[in-house]
């Protein structure tokens, strides 16, 4: 038991963390997609009008008391303007005011719930911090929270006091739900009722010639509440507006005395820099129109490169070719005047080294190879027809050999065959 009623309660536990996440999830998702996005639009459309501001020359006061003028001028013909659509509007778009004022009312009850959560968020994170702190506070001083008997026994008495106070409440919502049930009951019989005393005066209007005058009356009245609703709706939007329009004038006010300064340290700024562009604008010229020169100095000067490069690698391969053929001739000089000094030489014996004396004597050889081969040749050509004759000859012979054994074979087959009888065939 002690073990399913810890399994229930972190079952419980733990649905109401995940419904916990997933409030802060959905809080979350709320801050980053809608109401981050908002104010960082707000504070990049108030940083832009300030650049404008910053950007515009300084204002004297009565350029000020002009614009002041012509602002409220235009928030006049606005007004003027919302209520001539608000008078020419039908009741659908009536309707769909009333469902943007109410769109409106949800957004701005959002922003201000973000908002309280946002401070719930920062206090319940500085709760925490605070906790963490007593806690170590308290596990340096070594102190510890353990619940003693007085304590447990208070807590007992508590859980039981709930306890009674919980079947007191189920009683009471099982009452409830059984008095709903008897008022549903009640309330769809009137339902039926109110249907049949309906249709009871609709057949009495048609009678008497009247049809449709309590619907009309209930549409009137309807109108006449939704009527109200709008045009104190136009009033608190005409109030807003207003109050915002002098909200925005003075903010206007505020900042331009605050900027009339800097626009003051600006405007010296402003001629450095146009004097400083005009200077840039003719170095750029300058630049510019060298850079051009250069680059077509530049391209006539690589072709001239390129043209030396490729003569430059023909005279060197030239070069290369007729060293290669001076050393070639060179080589060929030194044998030359070898062998001229081994022909020159008295002695007999060196003589034969030389070059002559071996080609001459392996022409000799070949010569002397040459004879060999002819008489050969003469001597196969001489005996080539007694050859072929006798080679036909001894084909002829080998087939009638050949044809002998058959034939002494099949008769020794033959005379197994016949019993063995000893005949000599001459």
């Amino acid at each position: 038991q002690d073990n399913l009623g810890k399994a229930v309660v972190s079952t419980q536990s733990t649905g109401k963390l995940l419904s916990r996440l997933e409030e802060e999830h959905k809080s979350c998702l709320y801050l980053v997609e809608e109401k981050l996005p908002k104010e960082i639009a707000n504070k990049r459309k108030a940083c832009n009008s300030l650049q404008k501001v910053l950007l515009e020359p300084a204002m004297s006061e009565d350029d000020v008391e002009e614009l002041v003028d012509r602002s409220s001028e235009l928030q006049t013909e606005l007004n003027e303007l919302h209520q001539q659509r608000m008078a020419k509007s039908d009741n659908a778009d009536e309707k769909l005011v009333m469902f943007r004022k109410q769109a409106l009312m949800i957004s701005r009850k959002k922003e201000a719930l973000a908002e309280e959560l946002k401070e719930c968020m920062a206090e319940y994170n500085d709760a925490e911090t605070e906790l963490a702190r007593k806690r170590q506070e308290m596990k340096s001083v070594g102190a510890e929270t353990v619940m003693t008997g007085p304590e447990l026994k208070k807590y007992i008495a508590d859980i039981r006091q709930k306890s009674t106070v919980y079947k007191a409440r189920r009683a009471e919502i099982a009452d409830l739900r059984a008095e709903v049930g008897v008022l549903a009951r009640t309330a769809d019989i009137l339902q039926h009722q109110y249907g049949d005393v309906k249709k009871l005066i609709a057949q009495t209007e048609k009678d008497k010639g009247i049809a449709g005058f309590t619907d009309a009356q209930d549409e009137l009245e309807k109108i006449s509440s939704q009527k109200g609703a709008v045009d104190e709706a136009k009033g608190k939007i005409l109030e807003d507006m207003s109050d915002m329009s002098d909200k925005l004038n003075e903010m206007i006010a505020e900042k331009k005395a605050a900027l009339a300064p800097i626009i003051k340290e600006l405007r010296p700024l402003r001629a450095k820099c146009s004097e400083l562009e005009q200077l840039h604008s003719q170095r750029k010229t300058d630049y510019d129109s060298l850079s051009a020169r250069l680059g077509s100095n530049l391209h006539v000067l690589e072709q001239e490169v390129k043209e030396m490069r490729e003569t430059a690698q023909a005279e060197e391969s030239q070069y290369h070719f007729l060293m290669h053929s001076k050393q070639l001739l060179e080589l060929e000089q030194q044998k030359v005047e070898e062998e001229l000094a081994v022909y020159k030489n008295p002695d007999p014996a060196a003589r034969k080294q030389s070059l002559r004396e071996q080609y001459n004597r392996k022409i000799l050889e070949q010569d002397n190879l040459g004879k060999a081969l002819r008489a050969k040749q003469k001597t196969v050509r001489e005996q080539h027809v007694p050859n072929v004759a006798q080679m036909a000859m001894w084909r002829d012979l080998t087939s009638l050999l050949a044809c002998k054994t058959n034939i002494l074979s099949k008769q020794q087959q033959k005379e197994l065959d016949t019993g063995g009888e000893n005949i000599l065939i001459l």
